[in-house]
């Protein structure tokens, strides 16, 4: 009998700690990229992909096997974004799910060791560098790789200097590569984090729990921010085809053809294939939200809490560390919470 009540008791705490890991991977999602812009840290993107791995890694963790569990707790911070972040673009579900599925299929059958965890890491933070490039090609095709190509071989020109090689696709290269490396970092220590998160669960237990106030307003809307990049990348491409063509006719040509092509789909893109794809993401997550009512309102009732308490363990980790040292002690103080509530809590369930 005994024995039957400590199997539950455990039971409980795994369910517990498993709910506390998707419901931190679903504030990651939602607001910690926000939070990070209000303490002005940069390479947002690249640090909440990076947590989610982390996420991804620990949920693998909790029991065997694991797929299943991993792909719910997918579905469920996609669900809670398309609730919370309504107008987050298609390409934000699709990383998701895309680190969720991957890591169901490398990690939920075989418990992580450090091969599995630096392939799952390296393939999942490399997927969304890969993804923005493939969303440039989209935008401008082979534009934009012939301009970046014309303007590196002028600029060497005037330097004296000659060469062949494709500096458009040598910069994506080495922007896939860094973001390939950085995951491989990351799953690295996928297997090594639940005794690392628990030296640190023991130093924020006593985190004061006064609250913190932080003022997150005047930040200006990401799409509009994005549309503004594109023109930027626009004006870049006709502008090299204008002054470093042999031609200037064939200049003009290919200058006119850049701004007229990437104007056309830039506008299908935004009126009719996005809208399109977020209609069908919100009829999925209507569907879904009526099959999952208390797990989502469990979960949504957590983001607060989260932002609170990360907002407070930011500052205490600031009293101690700078630089990257600091994002790196921030990520790990927040996955000690979720993992070690015995510990540091964020609220008593």
């Amino acid at each position: 009998m005994k024995l039957q009540q400590n199997e539950l008791y455990l039971g409980r705490l795994m369910r517990e700690s498993i709910f506390r890991i998707t419901a931190l991977w679903a504030f990651s999602e939602c607001a910690l990229g926000g939070l990070m812009h209000a303490f002005k840290l940069p390479f947002t993107g690249i640090f909440v992909g990076g947590f989610a791995v982390l996420c991804v890694g620990l949920l693998a963790q909790m029991e065997r096997p694991a797929g299943a569990q991993i792909l719910r707790a997918t579905m469920l911070v996609m669900l809670v974004k398309a609730v919370v972040s309504p107008h987050s673009p298609p390409q934000a579900y699709a990383a998701v799910g895309f680190q969720g599925f991957l890591g169901a299929l490398l990690l939920g059958y075989v418990r992580p060791n450090t091969i599995v965890a630096v392939l799952y890491g390296a393939l999942a933070i490399a997927e969304s560098a890969v993804q923005k490039l493939l969303m440039l090609y989209l935008f401008f095709g082979t534009s934009l790789v012939e301009a970046v190509d014309l303007f590196v071989v002028d600029v060497l020109k005037k330097l004296g200097l000659r060469t062949d090689i494709s500096w458009a696709w040598f910069i994506a290269a080495l922007y896939v590569g860094v973001y390939t490396l950085w995951g491989a970092f990351l799953g690295y220590w996928i297997p090594r984090m639940p005794l690392l998160l628990k030296a640190r669960a023991e130093q924020y237990a006593d985190l004061d729990d006064t609250a913190v106030s932080l003022e997150l307003a005047g930040r200006r809307p990401p799409f509009w921010r994005k549309i503004a990049a594109l023109m930027g990348i626009l004006l870049f491409v006709g502008g090299t085809f204008l002054l470093t063509s042999a031609e200037r006719g064939a200049g003009i040509q290919k200058a006119i053809y850049a701004v007229l092509r990437t104007a056309a789909v830039l506008l299908t893109w935004l009126f009719l294939v996005r809208p399109v794809l977020q209609s069908l993401i919100q009829r999925w997550a209507r569907k879904k939200r009526k099959q999952e009512e208390g797990t989502l309102q469990s979960l949504l009732e957590d983001i607060p809490l989260w932002r609170q308490k990360a907002t407070q363990l930011f500052v205490a980790v600031s009293q101690k560390y700078r630089g990257a040292r600091r994002w790196v002690e921030f990520a790990l103080a927040l996955l000690a919470v979720a993992l070690y509530p015995a510990s540091v809590s964020v609220r008593d369930r």
